[in-house]
């Protein structure tokens, strides 16, 4: 089951719905679970889990993407200053203010309610959306308190939490 909260847009003044996190599991967890779901053991799937971010870091170094089957592709991006260059030849990395990760999660039709769509593989078939209400003074991970007011329509519409690596 999943859960949402209420959020209000002073942009719009109207309410939308907002994804709500009850938890994070980390990476022993995870490992815990995939030896239910396994014949591998809790103690090699850590030592999996542990080995890749290294290994995604090295491939990513040597200009590649990676591929996670069922769960999407990683790739090096850049942030660049807001002005470019006029040709060609002035461009050179002095320009680029960030280097990023980027996600792209992979996809898959969807079933049900979602037919004729293109989803996450990761959104279940049959989630169940159920209202979480405001437990005062309960900050969220990006610092949000829920069934808050937020200034920017854009602001918090994806939701969700941005997980970045795998926690030991």
């Amino acid at each position: 089951m999943a859960f949402f909260s209420k959020q209000f847009v002073k942009l719009t003044g109207k309410w939308i719905p907002r994804p709500k996190t009850v938890s994070t599991y980390d990476a022993k967890r995870l490992a815990k679970d995939i030896e239910k779901e396994s014949t591998v053991s809790q103690t090699d799937v850590m030592a999996v889990l542990t080995a890749i971010p290294t290994v995604m870091t090295r491939y990513l170094a040597e200009g590649h993407s990676v591929k996670l089957d069922g769960i999407g592709s990683f790739f090096l991006n850049f942030e660049c200053k807001k002005t470019g260059v006029d040709t060609a030849e002035e461009v050179s990395m002095d320009q680029v203010t960030n280097i990023k990760v980027q996600f792209r999660p992979a996809m898959k039709a969807g079933v049900g309610s979602q037919k004729g769509k293109k989803i996450n593989t990761l959104i279940a078939d049959d989630i169940e959306w159920t209202y979480l209400p405001s437990s005062k003074g309960v900050v969220e991970e990006d610092g949000v308190e829920e069934d808050d007011v937020t200034n920017n329509d854009q602001s918090n519409q994806g939701g969700g939490t941005s997980g970045g690596g795998f926690a030991g």
